[in-house]
């Protein structure tokens, strides 16, 4: 890989990340039917039901988060 290539993947996963944290946040927010803090976002009972949006945002934050973490050579 080449260095450009990592850079670009970086930003790349920077912003689907950024883009899934959103969505989820709003999710969760309309949810509750308040904003939510960031150690909010991991409790199980915030995922949502299988099928739900909520869950769909919180999977794709997860995918995101993990994709970010492998860009970026975190375990």
């Amino acid at each position: 890989m080449h260095g450009h290539d990592l850079d670009d993947r970086t930003i790349v996963t920077d912003v689907e990340f950024a883009l899934a944290d959103a969505e989820r946040r709003h999710e969760v927010g309309r949810a509750l039917g308040r904003v939510v803090k960031d150690d909010e976002l991991v409790p199980s009972a915030l995922r949502g039901r299988a099928g739900s949006p909520l869950r769909r945002a919180f999977e794709q934050r997860q995918r995101a988060f993990s994709e970010w973490r492998t860009a970026r050579g975190v375990p």
